[in-house]
């Protein structure tokens, strides 16, 4: 038992020798490669970085920068690295005894300040790096911006004329810049690159500001100076020649317009002079627009009085033609006018339009002498004119409407009595073929529809013999007899049909007279009926059930028979 808990205690002992042991070796070894990573920092040549940095002759904000990264720099070589030294024979002292956790937080201040130190050393680098580029960047520039000057002086110099009144305008806005740019120049041969860097930044853009108006200028003046010039002279004359030309424009106040838009023309040359570059484009603009709306106006003009002509062609053509018409319908009214009735005002329409064709021509010969006497003009004629032959086109259409109701009367008139005379034709057939069935006699009420469609008839003919024919009553009276020939021809077959069901029935109630009462007396009473009072659907509806009861069925099947075999009436 004992040699066990010795032989446990060894083990543990050992093991613990054995942690110790490896925890002091990988401390060494870290610390080891700490040193050797603050010996590369320590062998990089940033002293001799500082020396280059200082031939800058750095001043000003520049000089302040360079002194806090050489400041930064000493505070490494002087005291961070005699302080990662320390940390590391603090570390290796600790790693000796068996206290890990102070040895971790020791070893981790350690990296911390290796670490620190690398970032010091690298933003100094950097800074130094930085500064160069811009010592640079800068004396570049001088040169740059000198030959960019010296063209944009030239320029300014050989085409003034291209600038006009900007002329000025920009050789002040170039002397300012030379002014900047010079002291860019004394501030970067003075090292002083930091505020250097903001007359830089400055510089830039208005330079570019100064190229972008070179370029955009002589386009503006040119519009301001000649292009507008042109246009209104232009105008002046082809106002001038127009009117010569016998053209009339509404409301014209042309040349008091133009001299408004010189006004403007003049206004806007001295916005060029400001260098407003941004407000004469909006009134170049508003310019053109005045001037489109002038030439606009000149052409409505032109246009207009080519249409003047092609419309005066046709209303001439369009005025005798419906004079031709008119007196067309006139005569053919009269010679209709003797036989037949009119009732839709035709002859008062005719009157109305002849009137109204009277008057347009007034009104186009009083436009004509308007237009000659220059107190119309071409536009305001055209208008009237399309309003004219809008109205004659409304003119032809009525008395063409008047013509195709009036051309058809005598057509209608013979038609009228072809379909009476047919009517009557039918009729005497209907009566006919009644009489042929020799029946006992007619229903009351379908001799009052008889004699009802005859008298229809009747009044037909009066109407067609008439001295004055009204064609809308005939045709009335021709409708209605119409459909009541169709219905009387439906009640005389129908009548027809029932006296003969009756006598078939009649005959074959004659089997069962002797042998069934009630067949016997349905007999009787549907042969008075039939003689007496002419109601054969009253017999029918008196035999069938007695025959259906001797005989089911026997009367669907003595009517459909006679369906089958009976032959059209008419």
């Amino acid at each position: 038992m004992n040699l066990t808990i010795l032989a446990i205690i060894l083990g543990i002992v050992v093991i613990a020798y054995l942690a110790i042991f490896i925890m002091q070796r990988t401390t060494v070894k870290r610390v080891s490669a700490y040193q050797t990573k603050k010996e590369q920092l320590a062998s990089l040549k940033v002293r001799d970085e500082l020396v280059e940095g200082r031939k800058l002759a750095l001043t000003g904000q520049s000089l302040k920068q360079y002194q806090s990264l050489e400041g930064s720099f000493n505070d490494v070589k002087n005291n961070k690295f005699l302080k990662i030294d320390q940390q590391a024979n603090l570390v290796l002292f600790e790693a000796r005894g068996i206290n890990f956790i102070k040895t971790r937080h020791e070893l981790s201040r350690l990296e911390a300040m290796v670490d620190d130190t690398e970032s010091t050393i690298n933003t100094v680098r950097s800074g130094l790096t930085e500064l160069k580029k811009i010592d640079e960047a800068h004396r570049e520039a001088i040169n740059d911006l000198k030959k960019k000057y010296d063209d944009l002086r030239k320029r300014l110099l050989a085409e003034n004329f291209k600038f006009g009144p900007a002329n000025k305008g920009l050789d002040n806005f170039l002397k300012q810049l030379e002014g900047d740019y010079d002291e860019f120049t004394r501030l970067t041969e003075n090292g002083d690159h930091a505020t250097a860097s903001d007359i830089y930044e400055q510089l830039a853009m208005e330079t570019t500001q100064m190229e972008n108006m070179m370029a955009d200028i002589p386009a503006l003046f040119e519009k301001l100076d000649t292009v507008y010039v042109e246009q209104l002279n232009e105008l002046v004359q082809g106002h001038t020649d127009l009117i010569a030309q016998g053209y009339v424009f509404p409301n014209d106040t042309l040349v008091e317009e133009l001299e408004a838009i010189d006004a403007q023309r003049q206004q806007v040359l001295q916005l060029l002079g400001e260098l407003k570059l941004k407000e004469v484009s909006e009134q170049n603009g508003y310019i053109d627009r005045r001037i489109d709306t002038l030439y606009d106006m000149m052409e409505t003009e032109v246009t207009a009085r080519k249409e003047v002509t092609k419309n005066a062609d046709q209303l001439s053509s369009d005025l005798l033609r419906l004079r031709e018409q008119n007196s067309q319908l006139s005569m053919t009214l009269d010679r209709l006018g003797q036989r037949f009735q009119f009732n839709h005002k035709e002859l008062e329409t005719r009157r109305t339009l002849l009137e109204q064709i009277n008057a347009t021509e007034e009104q186009v010969n009083h436009n004509d002498d308007l237009l000659e006497a220059s107190e119309m003009s071409f536009s305001e004629l055209r208008a009237k004119q399309d309003s004219q032959l809008k109205r004659f086109s409304e003119i032809e259409s009525q008395q063409v409407e008047i013509w195709e109701k009036i051309s058809g009367l005598e057509k209608a008139q013979h038609s009228a009595r072809q379909f009476g005379g047919q009517y009557q034709q039918e009729i005497e057939n209907i009566k006919q073929a009644v009489e042929r069935m020799n029946l006992p006699g007619l229903p009351a009420s379908y001799l009052e529809y008889f004699f009802a469609v005859s008298n229809e008839l009747n009044r037909l003919a009066k109407s067609l013999q008439a001295h004055l024919i009204d064609m809308d009553e005939v045709q009335r009276q021709l409708n209605i007899v119409s459909a009541d020939i169709d219905t009387l021809k439906e009640k005389t077959e129908t009548l027809v049909d029932q006296a003969s069901l009756t006598e078939q029935l009649l005959q074959y109630a004659n089997r069962y007279r002797t042998s069934s009462d009630r067949v016997a007396a349905a007999s009787e009473q549907a042969r008075m009926f039939y003689e007496r009072d002419y109601s054969f659907d009253k017999a029918m509806d008196v035999l069938g059930p007695a025959l259906d009861s001797v005989e089911p069925g026997v009367y669907e099947k003595l009517v459909d028979s006679y369906m089958k075999r009976k032959t059209p009436l008419l």
